[in-house]
């Protein structure tokens, strides 16, 4: 009898263990859904983003079709993509990329090192872009030394336009169909990283954030970006999180501009009284990090020298010594951010403990100028002089200009010219650091991942590693 038990629970444990194996064994097929806020407006990788919501949506789902040269690599520095290797001249205005033998696009054809050329060379009028032997020559009248990391953008993605009016790439999705709010992608059979797990992707654009999650939770869809207070949430219902670096700024920044502009003693007051710790630990549910510069302590390894401590005494001290006038600030945020409303309301009740009066505004027709906005700012998650350039850009010529003295340092400046600009930018407090931000993900139960996290460090989606497990209860 005990021998015929043995037996039948060795049976059994190979069964389940067999069932366990199966169940981890990547599979293919399937639609992936996904719901994002962002909306793509052209599958054009050159176009010019329309909005910042073009601009989000650009930046995460054009790389699925058109592939660069090289890419960031997650764990530091740079990975080859359509480029295998690359070199420089001395003087570093030539640069030599040498392309992956027998890439297909997505139309059969062979990626032709010629049209690469052209590509690139209707990107940027001051190169001097040429093919030989399988590789990529850009020459420039000046040193280029940042060229490989510039290359990076989505701007420089290999795109073809073929007579029929189609835009073929060569990434791990073809582009089945672009219409209003959704775009539907196919695998690329021939990739040649081989093809990805799933069958299709579906994405459905303009979806807001609380409606992504109530249909994450209904099963209706198997990836949504998900705010930090939403993460307790989340977690409560088993669903799982994946997130990247944070990558994204939040920051005030007061109208330098009007006629009686906010006077430095109570921007440094309200520096000094955002508890920007409590905000992490509480209401992020600790996924973000104080912002004590623009840039994240990973990114730069110097935000921590600008930090600006915490000191409510010193700013009461501050605000008692202006006139009474001079207390009462109005805010304004997107009205269509709840984050970024949750953020203002927490700044307000930090500035009253220091006897600052902050009405938060968010109005969605014209109103009259604020004392100061909450911005947020997509960081640029290569290189600090790329991140800051990408900082300036948002925040506008008009605010860089009249906080910052200097002309703003050049793409491939050193870290020290980088640290020395931010430093000026921001010591005024016209600009003030409040804290900075990964992208957090919730996936459905189905979802799995083959080799890596789906979402990078980086913040770009990793789909061709996705496959799709059976439904669970």
């Amino acid at each position: 009898m005990w021998r015929f038990r043995s037996r039948l629970f060795a049976a059994a444990s190979a069964i389940v263990c067999g069932c366990v194996i199966a169940a981890a064994r990547p599979r293919y097929g399937g639609t992936l859904r996904i719901e994002t806020h962002a909306v793509l407006r052209t599958l054009d990788p050159a176009a010019t983003p329309l909005d910042v919501s073009d601009a989000a949506a650009r930046t995460r789902l054009l790389p699925l079709v058109f592939e660069t040269l090289v890419a960031p690599d997650p764990a530091g520095g740079l990975r080859p993509l359509l480029a295998t290797s690359w070199e420089r001249d001395a003087q570093g205005t030539r640069w030599r990329f040498q392309l992956r033998p027998d890439v297909r696009l997505h139309d059969g054809s062979r990626l032709d090192p010629a049209e690469v050329a052209s590509t690139l060379r209707a990107r940027v009028d001051s190169w001097q872009v040429s093919s030989a032997d399988e590789a990529i020559v850009i020459a420039s009248d000046r040193a280029l030394p940042d060229l490989p990391w510039v290359l990076t953008d989505v701007r420089f993605a290999i795109s073809m336009r073929r007579a029929s009016g189609d835009v073929v790439g060569s990434g791990p999705f073809r582009v089945e169909r672009l219409e209003a709010g959704r775009l539907s992608l196919r695998a690329h059979e021939d990739y040649w990283a081989g093809r990805p797990f799933v069958d299709a992707v579906q994405i459905d654009m303009g979806v807001v954030p609380p409606e992504q999650l109530s249909h994450l939770e209904l099963g209706r869809v198997d990836l949504v970006a998900v705010n930090a207070p939403d993460v307790r949430r989340v977690s409560q219902r088993g669903l799982r999180l994946v997130e990247s670096r944070p990558l994204e700024l939040m920051a005030l920044v007061f109208d330098v501009n009007r006629p009686t502009p906010v006077g430095e003693p109570i921007r440094r007051a309200l520096a000094l009284a955002i508890d920007r710790a409590a905000m992490c630990t509480i209401l992020l549910q600790r996924h973000a990090q104080p912002a004590p510069a623009l840039l994240p302590q990973w990114l730069s390894g110097y935000a921590s020298l600008l930090a600006v401590p915490l000191d409510r005494a010193q700013a009461r001290t501050m605000v008692g010594a202006r006139p009474a006038a001079q207390r009462a600030l109005t805010l304004r945020v997107d009205p269509s951010d709840s984050l970024a409303h949750a953020i203002a309301e927490r700044i307000a009740v930090d500035a009253r403990e220091a006897g600052l009066f902050i009405k938060v505004e968010a109005p969605d027709t014209l109103a009259p100028r604020p004392d100061v906005r909450l911005v947020r700012v997509r960081l640029d998650a290569k290189s600090p002089d790329l991140a800051l350039a990408r900082a300036l850009a948002a925040l506008g010529p008009r605010t860089t200009a009249l906080v910052a003295p200097d002309a703003p340092p050049e793409p491939g400046a050193s870290l020290a010219d980088v640290y020395r600009y931010e430093r000026a930018l921001i010591e005024g407090n016209a600009i003030i650091p409040v804290v900075h931000l990964p992208e957090i993900y919730a996936l459905g139960a189905r979802v799995e991942s083959w080799n890596g996290p789906l979402i990078l460090a980086t913040g770009a989606w990793d789909l061709a590693a996705v496959w799709l497990g059976a439904d669970k209860p």
